[in-house]
């Protein structure tokens, strides 16, 4: 199960749990009762909010009836805030997510912008309110699912738009079916035409995810990528590979020009994060991924020049490298791809021993 993929976790705890008893929502309802009385008798000191019992770690079902009180106390204790406030939140998400109701869509939707003084809960509410959303869409209701993300993936903030994107893609694979054509038409115009990287990359993503593709980057061109050993700047080599190779090819290409041993497993975080599954494109030797670098060809990743990414090569000695895409240029005559275009100073060594 991916870290961070409140889907995943969702659809796997819909699949364990079956179909929910009066006695489950009673329990929650008398939860939601409880939460209720502690927010409305908080003192100036914040109010002890484990008391409920709320969290992600009990069964809950939430009645139709319920679901309108458990969204405005979601809305309150985000704004009050008091002690346990961040597991409370995520107990009352994850009640709200399960019920798949439609009728949810706007205050998900609503969640996104939901914030208040030093939130550090903020990111991952709204992740939790995308990946409802493609619950929504792939369990009860396509239209009105697809529809809430589509609102969201014209959101301001380059985040919001990214995981919109991600939870289209997403949504679509786990419903087995097709994108709307409007959606379709939308998540073209982002991979194509959005200011930053990440809604870029995932719009192209959930397009393949849905049997189509963008346009490619650059054909018949080459990609230049800038790559030196994170914290060692003055040993660099530029290796230029063409729009249609793959990372695949990108990493032979690295490894050659460092003259190392390419013996070992690796990855590209392309967000320049370790570890984000959302970004991560792994070799083809790994048994799970979203993307394989022998699948990621270049010209569809939605690079754009002065973009940075990781490579993280030996999962044992944990070598990363810094990317930077730092230009296209045209293919060169009888030249051969991947090639060293620009190389500085020493080459470090590969084992430390």
């Amino acid at each position: 199960m991916r870290d961070e993929d409140p889907l995943e976790t969702w659809l796997f705890k819909e699949r364990m749990a079956g179909k929910p008893t009066p006695r489950v929502a009673a329990h929650t309802r008398a939860a939601l009762g409880r939460l209720s009385d502690l927010l409305d008798n908080a003192t100036s000191k914040k109010a002890d909010l484990w008391q409920s019992g709320i969290s992600t770690w009990g069964l809950w079902a939430l009645a139709p009836a319920d679901l309108a009180r458990a969204h405005q106390l979601c809305r309150r204790v985000i704004a009050q805030g008091g002690s346990g406030s961040t597991h409370v939140q995520e107990g009352l998400l994850e009640m709200i997510a399960l019920a798949k109701s439609p009728s949810s869509a706007v205050f998900w939707l609503e969640t996104l912008d939901l914030s208040r003084p030093r939130d550090a809960f903020a990111q991952t509410r709204r992740t939790y309110a995308l990946a409802a959303l493609a619950l929504i869409a792939c369990r009860t209701d396509a239209s009105a699912g697809f529809e809430a993300l589509l609102k969201a993936a014209a959101h301001a903030n380059p985040q919001v738009r990214a995981m919109a994107t991600l939870y289209l893609g997403r949504a679509c694979s786990e419903s087995g079916g097709d994108l709307p054509a409007e959606a379709k038409a939308v998540l073209m115009d982002i991979a194509r035409n959005d200011a930053a990287f990440g809604p870029r990359y995932q719009a192209r993503l959930a397009l393949q995810a849905a049997g189509d593709g963008a346009p490619l980057d650059h054909p018949g061109e080459v990609f230049l990528f800038r790559v030196c050993l994170r914290g060692n700047l003055q040993a660099y080599r530029t290796i230029a590979v063409k729009s249609e190779q793959t990372l695949a090819h990108l990493h032979d290409g690295i490894q050659r020009a460092f003259n190392w041993d390419a013996d070992h497993l690796y990855s590209f975080f392309l967000n320049g994060k370790l570890h984000d599954w959302r970004y991560a494109v792994a070799c083809p030797y790994e048994e799970e991924a979203m993307q394989f670098a022998d699948e990621a060809i270049i010209g569809n990743l939605g690079l754009a020049t002065k973009h940075k990414f990781l490579y993280f090569f030996d999962y044992g000695d944990c070598h990363e490298f810094d990317v930077q895409m730092v230009g296209v240029e045209a293919k060169a005559k009888r030249a051969q791809y991947p090639s060293v275009a620009e190389s500085h100073g020493k080459a470090p060594g590969q084992y430390r021993w």
